[in-house]
């Protein structure tokens, strides 16, 4: 038993150890994946509805979620670039960070904020409107499709994840410029040592 327990703990350690190692990489990934992950829900944010209320007598919440679509998608696409300039400026891999990497790393967490409010809000404002939309079933089975209402569950989801994403890549710039700061301190005074 006690074996047992000193390997698991071997385990764990090692597994940590590994994480604190490639914590960049996996910091970018998550953020590239989740960033990615929104980008494509807004491609398919109206899918369920779109043919059939235009359709019916429901104008207004039509509109609405065509524009609330177009919204999401420019602020998704916005967001995919950040990243992609971020992953050019290898901030998923520099050792050094610059000035640069920084700041689009924290633009990036910033759109990450940003695109889970308006997801938040935008969907506790159309959700209530498609409840209450008058549209006939009929024409849901003619499109092989029912009501559900998945698209706002997935999105307050996402946008949770989105929160927590941003502060972990804030988390890791502050991580990042502290190390350097004291990598820095201890290259100088080992420099002063040297030359005493």
């Amino acid at each position: 038993m006690k074996n047992i327990v000193k390997t698991i703990g071997h385990v764990f350690k090692t597994f940590g150890t590994w994480i604190i190692d490639h914590i960049q990489g996996i910091t970018f990934a998550i953020l590239i994946v989740v960033m990615a992950g929104f980008y494509v829900y807004t491609l398919g944010y109206s899918t369920n509805w779109a043919t059939i209320v235009s359709e019916t007598r429901e104008p207004e919440f039509y509109n609405t979620s065509q524009q609330v679509n177009k919204i999401l998608s420019q602020v998704g696409f916005i967001g995919v670039l950040a990243v992609l300039i971020s992953i050019f400026a290898q901030s998923h891999k520099r050792k050094t960070y610059f000035l640069s990497n920084i700041v689009l790393s924290i633009f990036s967490s910033i759109m990450l904020v940003v695109q889970a409010a308006l997801t938040l809000y935008y969907n506790s404002v159309l959700e209530p409107m498609y409840r209450a939309a008058n549209i006939p079933d009929t024409l849901y089975t003619i499109r092989r499709t029912f009501k559900n209402y998945r698209v706002f569950a997935i999105g307050n989801a996402l946008s949770v994840i989105m929160i927590l994403t941003a502060a972990l890549v804030i988390a890791f710039v502050i991580y990042k410029v502290k190390a350097q700061k004291n990598r820095a301190i201890e290259m100088k005074k080992a420099v002063e040592s040297y030359e005493q």
